[in-house]
C-alpha cells in the first residue's frame, strides 16, 4: 500500500479556481524555498514513505519557469534516493503533481512524473488534457452546490470515453470553516470504485513543509507541527 509524503508548496497562485480553501480559511501556507528540501531525505526516510506528491497553499506550478531550481533539485533527490542509502532498487522515488494548470498551460515536464492529478473546474477542462509520456493521468472535481447528477455522469462518460484518463475522482467540498459539505454524497458513493473514486475530507498524507513535518492540513505553519 502507498504511502504518501504530501509536500505543500507555495509559490504563489493563479486565483483561477472558484474556491480556494486556503484563502477561505485564512491558512498560513509558508512560502516555498530551496532551502526547504534540507531536510527532505531524512523526513522521507523515516516516515516510511514510498511515493512524494506536490500539491500546494497556491498552484505548485505558478511561474515555474522561476522555480526550476526547486523542482531540479527535487527530481535530483528522487533519482539518487535508493543508491544513497545502499537499497537494493535504482528507480526513482515516484513523484505525484497535483495542478490546475492543464497539460500545455506550463513548461513542466509532466512525462517525469509517476501521475499527474489535474484539478479541473469544469468538463470543458477535459480537452485541454491530455498524456505526454507514460505518467498516469487522473482527473479531480470539488463537487460544488451548483453540481449536479447530469454534471457527474457527463464527466464520467466523458473519461471513461476517452484514452488520456486514467482515473477520475471526485472530492467534498470544504467550506470557509473547514467544514466538509455533502452535495450529492449518497449519489458519490454509489458509484464509488465503479465509476469514480470518492474521497471524502480526511488527512491521509503526512505533509511535508519547509523542512517540518505536519500531520493535519490545516495546522501547517503553527509553530507546533508533528
Amino acid at each position: 500500500m502507498d504511502k504518501y509524503l504530501s509536500i505543500i508548496t507555495n509559490f504563489g497562485c493563479h486565483y483561477k479556481c472558484p474556491y480556494c480553501i486556503v484563502k477561505e480559511n485564512n491558512l498560513q501556507i509558508p512560502k516555498t524555498t530551496l532551502k526547504g528540501l534540507r531536510e527532505l531525505d531524512k523526513t522521507y526516510k523515516e516516515c516510511g514513505c514510498n511515493i512524494i506528491s506536490i500539491s500546494g497553499g497556491g498552484d505548485p506550478l505558478h511561474n515555474y519557469d522561476k522555480h526550476f531550481d526547486w523542482y531540479r533539485e527535487l527530481f535530483k533527490w528522487s533519482r539518487e534516493y535508493h543508491s544513497k542509502h545502499n537499497l537494493c532498487y535504482s528507480n526513482p522515488v515516484p513523484i505525484e503533481m497535483h495542478t490546475s494548470y492543464m497539460t500545455d498551460e506550463t513548461s513542466f515536464p509532466f512525462y517525469d512524473c509517476y501521475r499527474v492529478v489535474y484539478h479541473a473546474n469544469a468538463i470543458e477542462d477535459l480537452n485541454k488534457i491530455h498524456r505526454t509520456g507514460k505518467e498516469i493521468v487522473r482527473v479531480v472535481y470539488v463537487v460544488a452546490k451548483d453540481f449536479t447528477l447530469h454534471d457527474i455522469m457527463d464527466i464520467a462518460n466523458y473519461v471513461k470515453n476517452s484514452d488520456q484518463f486514467d482515473e477520475l475522482s471526485f472530492r467534498q467540498f470544504v467550506d470557509d470553516k473547514y467544514e466538509a459539505k455533502f452535495y450529492l454524497h449518497d449519489y458519490l458513493k454509489l458509484g464509488h470504485k465503479k465509476l469514480w473514486w470518492y474521497i471524502e475530507q480526511n488527512d491521509y498524507n503526512l505533509y511535508y513543509v519547509e523542512n517540518e513535518m505536519y500531520t493535519e492540513y490545516r495546522k501547517i505553519g503553527e509553530k507546533e507541527c508533528s
